[in-house]
């Protein structure tokens, strides 16, 4: 808009110039044509040309204040343009947002009644936990018993083991003394058996002669069978070894 005021401005300069030119080329004429030269104005011109180029110069001054004021007005507008179009994308997010209101109080609730399921079933989880601790304490406790019985079965068989070795062992002592009785019982037999043959020998030398027996006074050198007696029960040893 300013460039083409600017030229017209120039068109204007350029008409004012050629009409003053045109003045000065028919003043000439009747400058040679008039007698009288005292009446002309030879500076008539240049005072209309300097006039107008004044003129012409605050014109062109005021064009230039105007092409700088409009371009700081059209840096205004377009900062103020720029402010707008911000401005209508910041509505047109907010509108577009307010839209999406409704599906995010939808999902909200979604979300909440997803949060109202988990709740419950963490309730679910939690009484299924204190149930598995409750388990495993059962367990644990049972598994005690087990660790326990097999404790004692252990120190039951290690006890009979002790016991058999024990019942072997009396037995076994049992039998040696039973053993050296018998043995003690049959040397004492012997001994009187032959004491008993060098008396019969003795009153068959006798008899053979004199013909007849001196009974001597028999000394009892030792009890006999029927009349030994075991210090042993056998009932209490027989009980002992039933068990």
């Amino acid at each position: 808009m300013f460039g083409s005021l600017r030229n017209k401005f120039q068109t204007v300069q350029e008409g004012i110039s050629a009409s003053i030119r045109g003045l000065s080329i028919n003043e000439n004429p009747k400058h040679k044509k008039s007698t009288n030269v005292r009446n002309v104005n030879y500076h008539a011109g240049a005072d209309i040309l300097h006039r107008y180029q004044l003129q012409w110069n605050e014109l062109h001054e005021l064009a230039e204040e105007n092409a700088e004021k409009a371009q700081g007005a059209d840096k205004l507008i377009g900062t103020i343009y720029e402010r707008l179009e911000q401005e209508w994308k910041n509505i047109t997010c907010l509108n577009s947002t307010l839209a999406y209101i409704p599906k995010i109080n939808n999902a909200i609730q979604d979300l909440m009644d997803q949060i109202g399921t988990l709740q419950e079933m963490f309730e679910e989880v939690e009484g299924a936990i204190y149930q598995l601790e409750d388990l495993n304490e059962i367990l644990d406790l049972q598994s005690r018993q087990l660790d326990h019985r097999f404790q004692l079965a252990l120190y039951e068989e290690k006890k009979l083991t002790e016991l058999n070795i024990v019942k072997a062992k009396l037995a076994n002592e049992h039998i040696e003394r039973v053993s050296q009785y018998e043995q003690k019982q049959q040397k004492m037999l012997k001994e009187r058996q032959e004491t008993f043959d060098e008396v019969f020998k003795e009153q068959l030398e006798e008899y053979k002669a004199t013909g007849s027996i001196c009974k001597l006074p028999v000394t009892q050198q030792g009890p006999s069978l029927d009349e030994i007696d075991l210090d042993v029960d056998p009932t209490t040893f027989n009980e002992f070894l039933e068990k």
